[in-house]
């Protein structure tokens, strides 16, 4: 499983690995070939299928707020979702996910608050779906995400989910088109105030050609791209549905979803190295090699960068490293001033969790650059 971006092949000869898999297959095959206590080989492997299974995300929230459409939009394989919370007669659904997506479609409720007081914000995320219903601009929506985020100490984020779920399965056609730019140059502003307004056959003969456009893009789509037209009459088909995927604001909670994705995936990276030191501190060490394979690992390319990546993304730390365009840096000189500053945290009066994240860090740094300045050979 990957957990960081991806680096060319000269950046693997220089200390920073590209396929992890490859290498924990070698231990795994090493531990067999060598003879081990097979107990040490067996747990072993739960630990590297602990770490390659795919991180789960649970879609959340009260019924009727959008929780499948939410999760139609978010189109992610490892994504499922719950039951209602706070359904009357049934339990609340365990949410013990990686990452849990909860749905809002206005003010936080008594219920939604209880919920999500129980929830590990640093594996939360919220989202105000609906966002096209608060306000009467899209600002309102992002002020009332803010004033949630802020009061429940979860990051919050305003989607109109049945738009981008529209805008990844549609495309809009050159008969969208034409009745968009008509009504761009003749409608009453009016006209989108509700859908039955939108539709009425007092608005002009061209019934059809409006049911068929609400039907595809929604009265917020619809709004939407009108506006767009009345600045810029010359918007192509694409150009419309780009902007419409836009105002659907699904990409920022892409982003962010990403974001801790990458997140679970490298703090299960530091949870394997545990797994193994612990492997090969129990290991005898007649036991056919078991400690020897174990330990080559630990101290090996691959697992500094996985130490690297843990670190980096620990809680207690990650702040530290807000500033860094990617976890790899772009040169010797670069890996060095990273390292000196790591060392300057393990130094410091931190916790002792946040010191061990930040040795991991500082060691992975340190290893990078003796490999990029040959410093090591």
């Amino acid at each position: 499983m990957p957990t960081a971006t991806e680096f060319n092949g000269q950046m693997r000869e220089r200390g920073v690995p590209t396929r992890e898999r490859d290498q924990l297959d070698r231990l795994v095959a090493g531990l067999r070939d060598a003879g081990a206590d097979t107990r040490i080989g067996y747990h072993a492997s739960l630990a590297v299928n602990a770490w390659r299974r795919p991180p789960r995300i649970q879609v959340t929230g009260r019924a009727h707020t959008g929780r499948t459409t939410v999760l139609h939009a978010l189109a992610l394989m490892s994504a499922v979702e719950t039951g209602p919370v706070d359904e009357p007669g049934a339990p609340d659904p365990e949410l013990d996910a990686d990452i849990v997506v909860y749905v809002l479609a206005g003010a936080p409720l008594p219920a939604d608050r209880r919920v999500l007081a129980a929830l590990d914000p640093a594996r939360t995320v919220v989202v105000l779906n609906k966002a096209d219903a608060i306000g009467s601009r899209w600002g309102d929506a992002v002020a009332a995400a803010e004033q949630y985020s802020r009061e429940l100490g979860i990051h919050t984020l305003p989607v109109v989910a049945a738009l981008a779920v529209r805008t990844r399965a549609g495309t809009v056609t050159e008969e969208d088109l034409t009745t968009l730019r008509r009504l761009a140059e003749t409608a009453d502003l009016a006209l989108t105030l509700s859908p039955d307004l939108f539709v009425s056959p007092a608005a002009g003969p061209d019934v059809a050609e409006r049911e068929t456009l609400l039907n595809r893009w929604d009265l917020y789509g619809i709004t939407c791209a009108m506006s767009a037209l009345r600045a810029d009459p010359g918007l192509g088909p694409h150009a419309i549905l780009q902007l419409l995927h836009a105002a659907g604001g699904i990409d920022p909670l892409h982003r962010l979803l990403h974001q801790r994705y990458e997140q679970v995936s490298a703090l299960r990276g530091g949870a394997l190295l545990d797994e193994f030191a612990r492997l090969a501190a129990r290991a005898i060490p007649a036991d056919g090699g078991g400690r020897d394979v174990l330990e080559n690992y630990l101290d090996g390319d691959d697992a500094m960068w996985l130490g690297l990546c843990a670190g980096l993304a620990d809680p207690s730390v990650a702040h530290l490293a807000a500033g860094y365009p990617a976890p790899a840096p772009a040169d010797a000189d670069d890996a060095l001033q990273r390292a000196v500053r790591w060392r300057a945290v393990v130094s410091s009066d931190m916790p002792p969790t946040a010191r061990r994240a930040a040795l991991r860090v500082h060691n992975g740094y340190i290893r990078l650059w003796e490999r990029m300045s040959s410093a090591g050979l």
